[in-house]
């Protein structure tokens, strides 16, 4: 009996080494892969705060050094001299402008837009400034708006408003042609635009668009208007082509155009061979005969 405890107890004690060998065995790659998950932990950790602190020291030189330059007044130059290298270097790859487009306009008229612009074939199209180019285009006496971008990767867009000729304006015994509002566009010879009003004397370019909109509304006195010539910058004479002038009023001139109108359906007193009609006052018209006919009388 005895024996047979001993055997059982030597078997017990036999297999809680043989489990004690086991766990340890189990535990030793658990503490290795620990082990070194912590360690990649820290690498990582450390790589972080090498790369702020490098950051942080290159921004720090960088922010010196920029300043260095200024001092020496030599910034601008440095980053207009980098700029211009990447400029270059994207030329190289193809980014260089190789066509202007230019909608909007006649052929001629075009070929002013494009050369306005400051592009030129193989321009860096990074060194092309849109904004710069629009106002020198704007400035041309026959645009009105202009609309201009870069079409990646070699291409300029240009689309103007051109301005339309409106009337043609007689002063200092200069003739030009003009738009809708007032501009220039041109000197031209007389005759040249023969179906386009003509406006006389100073301030009669900014204040045509009015009268010819209220002329427009009455076709029979509009036929026979030869010239419209602004007295004093503050009214109208109409001349027309029987001689007679139709003075009208400083203010309220579409009303007197419409009695005018009104008057002429019902007794033709355009067809009067007279000197003058006056409308300056309001409701009322004044018949001025020719000097002749007066003397006749």
């Amino acid at each position: 009996m005895p024996q047979v405890r001993r055997a059982s107890s030597a078997r017990k004690g036999t297999r809680r080494t043989s489990a004690r060998r086991q766990s340890a065995a189990a535990k030793t790659p658990r503490r290795l892969r620990n082990w070194a998950e912590a360690q990649l932990r820290g690498a990582r950790y450390r790589a972080a705060n090498a790369a702020r602190l490098g950051a942080s020291v290159a921004a720090g030189l960088l922010v010196l050094f920029a300043g260095i330059l200024a001092l020496l007044g030599q910034l601008d130059d440095t980053m207009d001299a980098a700029g211009e290298v990447v400029e270059n270097r994207m030329a190289n790859l193809g980014f260089a402008i190789d066509a202007i487009d230019v909608t909007g306009a006649s052929v001629e008229l075009a070929s002013e837009a494009a050369s306005a612009t400051g592009a030129f074939e193989g321009q860096p199209i990074l060194a092309f400034d849109p904004n710069t180019a629009r106002v020198n285009v704007e400035a041309l006496p026959w645009v009105r708006h202009a609309r201009i971008a870069r079409l990646w990767p070699n291409r300029i867009a240009v689309i103007v408003e051109p301005r339309d000729a409106f009337a043609l304006w007689q002063i200092d015994g200069q003739i030009n042609l003009i738009d809708r509002d007032g501009i220039v566009l041109d000197e031209v010879d007389a005759g040249a635009y023969p179906g386009l009003p003509l406006v006389v004397d100073r301030g009669a370019d900014i204040a045509a668009a009015e009268l010819l909109d209220a002329l427009n509304q009455h076709p029979a006195i509009l036929e026979r208007v030869s010239a419209a010539v602004r007295v004093g910058e503050r009214r109208w004479n109409l001349r027309l082509d029987s001689g007679m002038d139709i003075k009208l009023p400083e203010d309220e001139a579409g009303a007197a155009l419409a009695l005018l109108a009104a008057m002429h359906a019902e007794r033709g007193v355009l067809r009067l061979e007279a000197e003058s009609l006056d409308l300056r006052e309001p409701g009322e018209m004044i018949v001025r005969a020719l000097a002749e006919r007066e003397r006749e009388a």
